[in-house]
């Protein structure tokens, strides 16, 4: 393998990993704001507003990722 090809890999290897670092990021960010609802709102199977609310973070979460 020529050295370019070895600099292009490596620069490859490197993009990749700072994506999975900012999507790990994310998901962490992303379950402590639920932790953080649950716990603003109390964990009450019949409570509607809190599934409705944790749903719509869903979905947001979801449209973010596909972008």
């Amino acid at each position: 393998m020529s050295l370019s090809k070895l600099q292009v890999t490596l620069a490859n290897v490197q993009s990749q990993l700072k994506m999975e670092k900012v999507f790990a990021l994310a998901e962490d960010t992303r379950i402590k704001t639920l932790e953080d609802m649950v716990i603003k709102v109390g964990y009450d199977p019949v409570n509607i507003n809190a599934a409705e609310e944790l749903v719509k973070k869903k979905n947001l979460d979801i449209e973010a990722l596909r972008k």
